[in-house]
């Protein structure tokens, strides 16, 4: 049996690894497929110190990424290989949690906290309804069909919506899974205490330790090899691939495809048609749509591979448009500034969000170095804006228009540093990145739109990524790709265990005593 992978993020890299580690396939038979320069998807890294680093985009994570940390366990680290990835990561959340004292701060440099995260008992009476009606009911509903417009400006919808990337006009139904997945650090939301980040940027902390495990396995990497097509033998009942075309760097290519052969293929990508811009040239976004075509073709008259176009396509961008922006700085002013401001200790803070600007900017300073070979005094820090496609307050134009600089400008602006606005302008280097379809996990859906891992008929075809069909968990996390691609590999070869269970901090008791005081008990949660 041979294993083709299609797609090198964190998903394909982690359906390698499960193949060796549960299914016994040997490293030798396993080939990954990636279109890009280097493995990574959508946790890529770009740049340098000269002309900017770029950090598009990353993910959160909690303590019960059951299916990553199972993986992670058995590979080691790349700064350290005696220790496990897992360990290493556990180690460094330990020594330096997060510690936010300004999780949110308004138009006047106040931070915003109060008893019950501002929620009023008819708000605590509607989530209570949300969390209790059934998935079913919810299919193609928005979430602020469920709660008054006065919810939507509570210190805890800005909290919650600033890490996760909810917005009123989202689905319903996935927020229901975020709140019964994440009810377990209720308490903390403020100072993010139990959320936690890798201890480098994660492309150096989770994508390079993986492919050089995974090469020394003997496992086929290939990059700049683009998988156009999926070719399927002819039958009525039965859906099993054939072959495969490609190309790799420009030039045509196919390989057969036997019925004892697995086929594992990512669906789509939240870092589709990602664009950078610099911080003189504002970011020209070209929608290309290669990441979804094999999706496309795979759903023509096959209602069990979903509708890509409920996530992808021109009309979509508005609802899960995101602009990033990464600074890569060699004066210590805004670090400064910052710590003068919030009271964080560099690397401490998690994420600020300046829930007045029009783009709902949220900043995160990273614990340094962040990147392998940062060079010492030069620090990177990263932002993001929620509604990129409104004006700014203080540049007047969109964020998705806008130069680096003006980003930065934006920015030095709603936070009054204007005794160091040279100083921070002159040594730093502001890149920004659009991401069309970065928030498209959120936009409103049926069940039947994200197919199973393994849809109805599919003999040696398994399917993973973010728009697979994995109940109860939460999209927008490595664990999503890595607990598809588990289930589909399981249920293709019958070896190995199956994934554990999604934890559901519902039923956990510890977990929802802590959340009912939260609500119940003014001060309950953390300042």
């Amino acid at each position: 049996m041979r294993a083709h992978i299609v797609g090198g993020g964190f998903g394909g890299l982690a359906a390698a690894g499960y193949l060796i580690k549960n299914a016994g396939v040997s490293g030798q038979d396993i080939t990954i497929y990636e279109a890009e320069e280097h493995m990574g998807g959508g946790l890529p890294l770009y740049g340098d110190p000269q002309s900017g680093y770029v950090l598009p985009a990353g993910s959160v994570f909690d303590a019960e990424f059951r299916c990553t940390f199972d993986l992670l366990a058995k590979v080691p680290s790349t700064r350290d290989p005696a220790i496990s990835v897992k360990d290493e990561f556990f180690t460094f959340n330990t020594k330096h949690p997060f510690d936010d004292t300004a999780r949110l701060i308004d138009r006047n440099l106040h931070i915003v906290h109060g008893p019950r995260f501002g929620l009023g008992l008819r708000d605590g009476f509607d989530l209570v309804q949300l969390v209790l009606t059934p998935e079913a009911k919810l299919e193609g509903r928005r979430i602020n069909e469920f709660f008054s417009p006065k919810f939507f400006k509570t210190e805890f919808w800005w909290v919650y919506s600033t890490i996760m990337g909810s917005l009123p006009q989202h689905s319903a139904a996935e927020l229901r899974r975020y709140l019964n997945r994440t009810l377990h650090l209720f308490p903390d939301l403020s100072d993010m205490a139990h959320i936690l980040r890798t201890p480098i940027d994660q492309y150096e902390a989770f994508i390079v330790p993986l492919v050089d495990w995974l090469g020394g396995h003997g496992v086929s990497l290939q990059t700049r090899t683009f998988v156009t097509d999926i070719g399927l033998a002819p039958s009525p009942n039965c859906i099993t691939v054939d072959r495969l075309d490609y190309e790799r760097d420009g030039v045509p290519a196919s390989i057969a495809v036997t019925p004892e052969d697995l086929v594992l293929v990512t669906i789509g990508s939240q870092a589709a048609d990602l664009a950078v811009g610099s911080m003189t040239e504002p970011v020209r976004p070209t929608l290309k749509g290669r990441s979804w075509e094999i999706w496309k073709r795979l759903a023509q008259g096959r209602p069990a591979f979903g509708r890509p176009d409920v996530f992808f396509g021109e009309d979509r961008v508005s609802d899960s448009h995101w602009v990033t922006f990464t600074v890569t700085t060699t004066g210590t002013e805004f670090l400064d500034e910052m710590f003068a401001l919030t009271g964080s200790e560099t690397g401490r803070g998690g994420l600020v969000s300046l829930i007045d600007s029009s783009w709902v900017l949220s900043l995160s300073i990273f614990h340094q170095p962040e990147i392998i070979g940062q060079p010492e005094g030069t620090h990177v820090w990263w932002g993001y804006g929620l509604f990129p496609e409104r004006k700014g307050d203080f540049v007047g134009k969109r964020m998705d228009e806008c130069t680096g600089e003006e980003i930065l400008e934006e920015v030095l602006r709603h936070l009054r540093f204007n005794g160091q606005f040279d100083a921070i302008m002159k040594s730093s280097i502001c890149i920004p990145c659009d991401l069309p379809y970065a928030n498209n996990i959120w936009l409103p859906r049926k069940s039947t739109d994200r197919p199973r891992p393994v849809p109805e008929g599919a003999t040696n075809l398994g399917l993973f990524g973010q728009y697979v069909e994995v109940p109860r968990d939460v999209a927008f996390t490595v664990e999503y790709s890595a607990r598809a691609a588990w289930e589909a590999i399981q249920i293709l070869t019958k070896r190995g265990p199956a994934p554990p269970p999604v934890y559901q901090a519902q039923h956990d008791l510890k977990a929802l005593w802590g959340a009912l005081k939260v609500f119940l008990i003014p001060g309950a949660a953390r300042p």
